[in-house]
């Protein structure tokens, strides 16, 4: 499970602001502020997802907003999609959803494709597209500041692939639901499902109801990546030596003993989970075989999180 912001619908709106303390807004108005907003995310979407096209001006058309239970958004978010879950300065959270389909098909677009899914959709998704999620977490978060009137960019808390560990199937909530569809001359479209929390519908679209989050006056300094108990979690990291194109035929023919010459080149990438976070030299150390860095790339691996 993730955070209790979005898992907890009896968080009272009122102690946010005290123009709420005396009504709060009913479900049809809020609906009703999701929808005026939509026209604004049509164009601040279109606008954040230029540099991950292109630069190309995407048309971006959104659906009307619907009031649905938790049943019901399982029914329309896929089982195993992308889930891409958003939040604001004060907690306030948002889930925006892409089928695999959507999800390869922007990644085609992302480098230079028409937008071509496989007719036989992976088990997996491909670095490439873990890529391009992460970056579209952040054109969505940049667009929904501005067609939230927020003064920062929406961040992403979590990822999982699962809805079920975001939305229990049996949740007792409401939630307001908009799918909004890009698409680019000559070329496939795609759409991406926003959903947020009837109970926190208010923290996002009344402006009143938006307060920064409550800190802990006992913790003045924020937990660090490097503090306890991140600091031991093991990470899996791999250098990748030498790649190499081999014929079937030659693959078949291989025998115990065979030898085959590897080039290693001068700059071996460090992976993290399938994302490169630093290149080096190969050379050794103590006698062993050793990878002397000589780039670091750690922004690549900020600012998201997978739970797969």
């Amino acid at each position: 499970m993730i955070s209790e912001g979005f898992l907890k619908a009896e968080r009272p709106l009122a102690q946010h602001s005290t123009s709420l303390a005396a009504r709060v807004p009913q479900p049809d108005e809020l609906a009703a502020m999701l929808a005026a907003a939509a026209p604004r995310l049509r164009l601040a979407l279109a606008e954040s997802l230029r540099p991950l096209l292109g630069g190309e001006k995407a048309q971006v058309e959104c659906s009307k907003v619907e009031k649905i239970a938790a049943p019901r958004l399982h029914k329309m978010i896929d089982p195993v999609a992308v889930n891409l879950l958003l939040e604001d300065a004060g907690g306030a959270q948002m889930l925006a959803s892409l089928d695999y389909a959507g999800a390869l098909v922007l990644t085609d677009q992302v480098f230079g494709g028409r937008g071509d899914a496989p007719g036989v959709l992976p088990d997996r998704l491909p670095a490439a597209t873990d890529l391009t999620m992460a970056r579209l977490a952040a054109a969505l978060g940049e667009a929904l500041a501005g067609a939230l009137e927020r003064p920062q960019p929406l961040r992403l808390a979590a990822r999982s692939e699962v809805l079920g560990k975001l939305v229990r199937a049996r949740d007792d909530d409401m939630f307001l639901a908009l799918r909004c569809e890009v698409a680019l001359p000559g070329r496939n479209p795609w759409a991406v499902q926003l959903v947020m929390r009837l109970s926190q519908a208010a923290l996002l679209l009344v402006e009143g109801a938006r307060a920064p989050r409550p800190v802990d006056a006992a913790a003045d300094v924020p937990v660090q990546s490097l503090d306890a108990p991140f600091a031991d979690l093991p990470l899996e990291l791999v250098a990748v030596l030498a790649e190499m194109s081999v014929p079937v035929s030659r693959i078949s023919a291989l025998r115990p003993g065979d030898t085959i010459p590897l080039a290693i080149p001068a700059n071996i990438p460090l992976y993290l989970d399938r994302v490169a976070i630093a290149h080096g030299q190969a050379g050794s150390a103590d006698g062993v075989l050793a990878l002397r860095l000589t780039r670091l790339t750690h922004s690549q691996t900020e600012g998201h999180t997978h739970d797969r």
